[in-house]
This record gives C-alpha cells, sequence and structure tokens, in this order.
C-alpha cells in the first residue's frame, strides 16, 4: 500500500508531532493553544497528503476534496467546542457528515451499509438511554441526532471493506472511523456523566489519531488498486508467507550432490552395497539410446535393473501407482530419474508412495506431508528447465479431474543430480526452448516474490544471466556443448532459487493448464510468464528492472519501469524466435472458472506474489491467455 517513502516520512512525523502535542494538552490541561495546534496539524496533513495525491497524477475524485472538509470542521469544532459545546458539536456534526459523504464518493450505497450502520445506531441508543447515568436535559434530542450521524459513518466505513476495490485505503479509513466514535462515546461520559477524568484523556488519544489517519487516507485511498484480493484474506496470506520466511534459516534444505556423469552414480551404487535399481524413463528418451550407457554400466557391475519407461507429460497417479508396485514388487533399494521434469516428478512421487504406503497420492498434496527420509533418489535431467534435479516440489495429475497440483516436502529434494551436456545435445529446438523458458520463469518468480534470500537472489541472478546468454544459442546451434552445459546449470541454480523462495500465479496458472489439457509445463510457462509480469505492474519494476540490467537488456540509464518494460519485452521476443505463442489455443471460455479457482488453491497463501489475486482476479489473467 505505501508507494512513496516521502509521504510515509511526512505522515508519521506529523503523527508524531500531533500526538505529542496532544499529551501536553492533557498533562498541562489549560493552554488551550496546544489543543488547536494539534487540531490544526491534522488539517495541515491532510492539505500534505493531497499535494501528493495531486503530484503523482494518480486518479482523482471528490472523495479527497469532501474528506479536506470533514477535517475542516471537525478542526473548527474542536476548537468552537472548548468555550461553546454546543456550536462546537453541530460543527462536528457537519464534520461527520463530509466524511460519510465521501465514504459513499468512494464506494456506492448498499444495502450492507443500511444495516451495519443501523446496528450501530441501535447499540449507541442503548448505551444513552438505557443506563440512567447521564444528565442530558435538553440536549437529548441533539445527542440522538448526533449519534445517528456518526453511527452512519463508522457504518459505511466498516461496510467498505467488503469492497474489494482499495481495501487499504478503506482499512484506514475504517480505523480512523472507529477511533472517532469510540471518542464520541469517552466524551459522552465525560461531559453528561458524573464520571473520573479518565474518559477526558481516553478522549483525546483516541481523537488525534483518529483525525490523523482520516488524513493520510487521501492520499492512500486514491492509488491505484494494488492487491486484488479481499482485505483479511490477503492478511491472513501475508501472514503465512510471512511466518515461513522467518522460517527458511531453520528448515532442512538441502542441494544434491554433483555427480561426474554415469560413472558417478555407479560409485555410489557401489559404496552404499546396492543391487536393485529402479530406473524411471520415458519411450522417446529410452529410443534415442540416452540411457543406453548408464544400462551397460549397471549391467556391467550386475546392478539388477527395473526399468519403467512409461511416463509421459503431467505423469498421473495412476502411472505413479503403476510404477510403485513394480518397485515393491521387485525390492528395489533406489531409484533413477533419468529424463526431464515429469519424470523426475514420477520418481519423487513413487519413493514418497514407498515409504508411505498407507498414505494415498491425493493426502500429500500441500506442504509437508511425507517427513519422511526417501531412499537415495538419482536425478539425471534430459532437458535444461525444470530444475525438479534441486526441488522439493512433485507435482502429479489427477486422472478423475485433470487437476495438476504440487506435493511439496523436503525428503523429495533429490540426494545425487547429473548435468551432463551429452544427454542434451539431441533435444528437439522446441524442447529446448520451451524448458529454458521454464528455467526462467522459475529464477524470475523465484526473484521477484517477497520470501528471497541472499543465497536464493544470487542463485536467480545468475540463472537469467546464463539463459539470457545462452538459451538462443542453444535453439540456433543445438550442438553448442557449452551453451547447453552453462543452461544446465542456469536450470539448477533457477531450481536452487526456487526450491527455497517459491514461485508465483505464473506457475500456479501453468499447471491448471497441464492438468486440464496436457499441456507441456515449459510450454505454458513461456506463454503465461509475459503476460502475469506485466499484471504485477509497478510491483515488479524495481526487481524487474534489476534482472534486466543484470543481462545487459537494459541499461543503467533506464528507469526502473523502462527497464522492467524491456525485460518483458525481450520474453516476448524470445517467444517469437521460438515460434511460442502469445495464446493457449486449447484455453476455453468455460473451463476459466474451475482453472482460476485450481490456481487459487494451489498459490494462495502459500505463493509470495508481488501482488496478491485471488479466483476473480486470476479469471482476468486467463482470460488474456485466450486466442482473441
Amino acid at each position: 500500500m505505501f508507494k512513496d517513502k516521502n509521504i510515509v516520512f511526512l505522515n508519521l512525523a506529523l503523527f508524531l508531532l500531533t500526538f505529542s502535542i496532544d499529551v501536553c494538552f492533557i498533562m498541562l490541561g489549560t493552554p488551550y493553544v496546544y489543543k488547536v495546534i494539534a487540531s490544526v496539524l491534522f488539517v495541515v496533513t491532510g492539505i500534505v497528503n493531497l499535494i501528493f495525491v495531486w503530484k503523482k497524477k494518480e486518479r482523482k475524485s471528490a472523495f479527497k476534496f469532501t474528506m479536506l472538509l470533514g477535517l475542516i470542521f471537525a478542526c473548527a469544532g474542536d476548537i468552537v467546542l472548548i468555550d461553546f459545546f454546543l456550536y462546537g458539536a453541530i460543527l462536528f456534526a457537519v464534520g461527520h457528515i463530509f466524511f460519510l459523504i465521501s465514504y459513499i464518493i468512494l464506494e456506492k450505497v448498499c444495502w450492507r451499509d443500511l444495516f451495519v450502520s443501523v446496528v450501530i445506531f441501535g447499540l449507541s441508543l442503548f448505551v444513552i438511554l438505557v443506563p440512567k447515568i447521564f444528565d442530558f436535559d435538553s440536549m437529548l434530542p441533539i445527542v440522538i441526532v448526533y449519534a445517528l450521524v456518526i453511527s452512519f459513518m463508522l457504518g459505511k466505513s466498516i461496510s467498505n471493506l467488503f469492497v474489494k476495490n482499495n481495501q487499504g485505503g478503506n482499512f484506514l479509513i475504517m480505523l480512523g472511523s472507529l477511533l472517532f466514535f469510540l471518542s464520541d462515546m469517552m466524551l459522552l461520559f465525560n461531559v453528561f456523566a458524573n464520571v473520573s477524568r479518565a474518559f477526558d484523556i481516553a478522549c483525546l488519544v483516541l481523537y488525534y489519531p483518529a483525525e490523523i489517519i482520516l488524513a493520510t487516507s487521501i492520499y492512500y485511498s486514491n492509488l491505484q488498486i494494488e492487491e486484488k484480493m479481499p482485505f483479511f484474506r490477503r492478511v491472513y496470506c501475508r501472514a503465512f508467507q510471512i511466518i515461513f520466511r522467518l522460517a527458511i534459516p531453520f528448515l532442512p534444505y538441502r542441494q544434491p550432490k554433483i555427480l561426474e556423469g554415469m560413472d558417478g552414480i555407479i560409485e555410489v551404487l557401489k559404496e552404499k552395497n546396492i543391487s536393485k535399481i529402479f530406473l524411471a524413463t520415458d519411450q522417446t528418451i529410452r529410443k534415442l539410446g540416452l540411457t543406453k550407457e548408464l544400462e551397460e554400466k549397471l549391467e556391467e557391475e550386475k546392478i539388477e535393473t527395473f526399468i519403467f519407461d512409461k511416463v509421459m507429460p503431467n505423469p498421473t497417479i495412476s502411472i505413479v501407482e503403476e510404477g510403485r508396485k513394480i518397485y515393491v514388487e521387485n525390492q528395489c533399494e533406489a531409484l533413477i530419474a533419468f529424463g526431464g521434469g515429469s519424470v523426475m516428478d514420477f520418481g519423487k512421487v513413487v519413493l514418497a508412495r514407498v515409504v508411505k504406503p498407507k498414505k494415498s497420492v491425493e493426502k500429500m498434496r500441500g506442504l509437508l506431508k511425507i517427513c519422511k527420509k526417501l531412499p537415495p533418489l538419482f536425478a539425471i535431467p534430459t532437458t535444461a528447465g525444470t530444475g525438479s534435479e534441486t526441488t522439493l516440489a512433485g507435482v502429479i495429475t489427477d486422472d478423475k479431474t485433470h487437476y495438476k497440483y504440487a506435493i511439496n516436502d523436503f525428503s523429495l529434494i533429490p540426494h545425487y543430480a547429473v548435468l551432463d551436456s551429452k544427454i542434451t545435445l539431441n533435444l528437439p529446438p522446441f524442447v529446448t526452448a520451451t524448458t529454458g523458458m521454464d528455467a526462467l520463469t522459475h529464477a524470475v518468480e523465484a526473484y521477484i516474490g517477497r520470501s528471497t534470500t541472499k543465497l536464493t537472489r544470487k542463485k536467480a541472478e545468475e540463472a537469467v544471466k546464463l539463459v539470457v546468454e545462452n538459451l538462443k544459442e542453444c535453439y540456433d546451434n543445438p550442438q553448442n556443448a557449452e551453451a547447453r552445459q552453462n543452461m544446465l546449470k542456469a536450470s539448477y541454480d533457477a531450481g536452487v532459487a526456487f526450491t527455497i523462495s517459491y514461485v508465483g500465479y505464473v506457475h500456479a496458472i501453468a499447471h491448471s493448464l497441464g492438468g486440464q489439457y496436457g499441456i507441456a509445463h515449459g510450454f505454458a510457462n513461456a506463454v503465461v510468464l509475459p503476460h502475469i509480469l506485466r499484471v504485477y505492474g509497478e510491483k515488479a519494476w524495481k526487481k524487474l528492472a534489476r534482472l534486466a540490467r543484470i543481462s545487459k537488456i537494459a541499461d543503467e540509464k533506464d528507469s526502473d519501469k523502462e527497464a522492467s518494460e524491456k525485460f518483458v519485452d525481450y520474453i516476448e521476443k524470445l517467444n517469437r524466435h521460438f515460434e511460442i505463442p502469445k495464446f493457449i489455443k486449447e484455453l476455453k471460455e468455460e473451463d476459466i472458472a474451475h482453472l482460476a479457482l485450481n490456481a487459487d488453491i494451489e498459490a494462495n497463501p502459500l505463493y509470495p506474489v508481488p501482488v496478491l489475486m485471488d479466483k476473480e482476479h486470476l479469471k482476468e489473467c486467463y482470460h488474456l491467455l485466450l486466442k482473441k
């Protein structure tokens, strides 16, 4: 919500100054000059916020002017109230009316406003009329009218919280109105009931913060919408993410041990006296002969190998169960996942089912549902992009519902990885491109999220730089072994980054598309990435600009906005070069509602995205992917 450090500083300074003068008035009692200064200061705060709104050229409306009028009448009422209580109360009532009008300008009147306001007014009447402690005399009608006005003011401010737009500004308005209401209640007891001075002090302690908060809302309620999610759900998501971020240093993250080629695998197997191995791959890799060297070495060492080559893109629960049965029946002692992300995800979940035979795949969905050490898991990536050789995630598709989801557990991080460029030399150009864009997506989403660490920032920056320098070369000159090795390194670094710092809505949307239509994950990420980066807008500019400068896409003289736009433009240019379309041709309008729901469930509250979005706003993102 706080987009301008200068206004934050000024508001804080004005708040502290006003509150300090308020305290002086409370302690000294009689010098009314303090009260006058404090009252003028909250009007000054309103004017300062109005100037900043005008300077930033944000959305303009009559809201800010009616709010300022409310502050001016409240200031006048506060000063007149010292010697002329009745006239002061009238000025205050006029000020409240202006506040109420400004809230109505901000959000349309609805039935909820009336309901909430009537409830508050009813409670106010109960306090005024039922306890026989007040001596209103002829002032009773004025007190009731005043209670009616301020009840509707507070009621409307509370009702506005239920509107998704402008949640930050609406929260400030509600908080200021609530403090204002409570301050008036304290004033009621102080003036019309024979009670202690504590109520007078409470009135003043609540009143000036209320006015300052309402004054600051002039600025924050005129900003463009920052968070696209209801306020209270947003608080829950951010709190969850903050707690998870604080826990990162204490969590058992690890990186797989890098082995030197196939010989490295054989050495480990011999060291551990493993005699039966499960080799997971797919038919294409097998037909290309990529597993031949490993199979021959295993045979030479008389290590019994059970080959499962039925893994398909977006592996399903049923294929996992088939693999688990073969692993268990043949008493295998370790698993080698030889392939792309789908093969490695398959291998992870097969082993998860081996160590947790009574827990179904469906019940493993989410965070930390395994928590048990897996048998040795070797990852041999045949593509440079998924980063699955480093991650704690296994992504599986439900055969029946086509829902694609992630299983996240530290035990799923492979124990060993082989990064061998020879395996990737014969990849088809389109697979090279889409898996490379997958690596770029991992790095970018990990970097622009709110749970980065020094390590993940470094790894993400290195990954983006390597992708920019090498992916196009791998596509245009597929036999360039050095560029291929650099892309494997980029994939690995990006995997380390997003394993710790997580991804965002690009992945959530891509997973839903993969589950529904069987679209390859890297391809889906490539299409979705530029759209979502533009949706994030200003909240991602600074970090995207840094990535653009590090990778030489933008110049140091470019502003953050310009540099970030160049970065997104570069991604779109890469996609065009790779003949990756801007839209998902399989996407159907009638599927968007449940796809958005699935993405919402996956991403929230876990993914620490720059801008939070619920299913309704995610629907808008899917519409960006519809073929025009």
